[in-house]
């Protein structure tokens, strides 16, 4: 089978990652859920994202708190405010990048993209029950792992739209409800997401804790924003221990970024169990094939 194809503005692109499903008690959300059509699109572009200057960042307020330095459910590390103005914002991992560049070098963003124009890292997203893609209340929306292969490239040197793909039957996929879109704005609640990344030559499913999508769809139906949520310094650095010329490098990085964690504070450790982390997410749209 396969996903409707993009056809007009009110058409398109489905979230790399997760599949949303809805609930919510207002009558017109819930209509919203049994009515539209399933859109799909693959993931262009994932990206690490960066300090914009020393107090802004994109990202999202994962904790629900603006934090100034000094509380301790933060572990003393002080929020930032998003492009648009947004306060609170959790993303002490964008900081940290050029930190870890030092060690690896200018590799990490490089690599990963790639691993997606080859076509060795391939992220499938559906949309259901798609109705307007200005105003929604409420979209399902689903994310898996595609089978690999290799994409077509425009000579702007990004996957074409409208291409056909498999989603992996072996891969997880994930789940997010009551996600809405709003002026052309797409954004999910906080729910666990099952992301895969393919860098240094290995490749590794990163557990995604209270992620967040928030993306907009322009007139030409690609998608362009940012995930974000808490990691697991210890499940990242597992993921590259085999990576090639690590094995020296990796203690330096995993001290780095157990040093700024912010997130699911542990009373009986004191310490912080997570670090806050963004992504820049784009896509275009694409055909699933099942």
């Amino acid at each position: 089978m396969k996903t409707k194809r993009f056809s007009s503005l009110h058409s398109a692109l489905a979230a790399a990652l997760f599949l949303v499903g809805c609930g919510g008690e207002e009558a017109p959300a819930a209509a919203s859920c049994e009515t539209g059509e399933t859109y799909a699109a693959i993931t262009t572009k994932l990206q690490f994202a960066r300090l914009m200057s020393d107090t802004v960042a994109p990202g999202f307020d994962l904790d629900g708190r603006t934090s100034d330095g000094s509380d301790t459910l933060s572990c003393g590390k002080k929020d930032f405010k998003d492009p648009e103005g947004r306060a609170g914002v959790d993303n002490q991992l964008a900081p940290l990048v050029p930190e870890v560049e030092k060690f690896v070098g200018d590799a990490i963003d490089g690599l990963l993209q790639g691993s997606i124009n080859d076509g060795q890292l391939v992220i499938l997203m559906e949309m259901e029950n798609v109705d307007d893609f200005k105003n929604d209340a409420c979209v399902n929306l689903a994310v898996q792992v595609g089978v690999k292969k290799r994409p077509n490239l425009g000579t702007d040197g990004v996957i074409e739209a409208y291409q056909t793909f498999e989603p992996d039957p072996a891969a997880e996929r994930s789940y997010v409800t009551n996600a809405r879109i709003e002026n052309g704005v797409l954004e999910t609640g906080p729910f666990t997401l099952a992301i895969p990344l393919a860098i240094f030559d290995v490749a590794f499913t990163l557990h995604v804790q209270d992620a967040r999508f928030r993306f907009s769809i322009d007139e030409e139906l690609r998608m362009k924003g940012h995930l974000g949520g808490g990691v697991l310094p210890d499940e990242i650095i597992e993921g590259v221990k085999d990576g090639d010329g690590l094995e020296d490098l990796l203690p330096q990085i995993k001290l780095l970024l157990d040093a700024n964690t912010d997130l699911a504070y542990n009373e009986d450790t004191g310490k912080c169990e997570q670090l806050s982390a963004t992504l820049d997410v784009e896509g275009v749209p694409a055909f699933i094939r099942r």
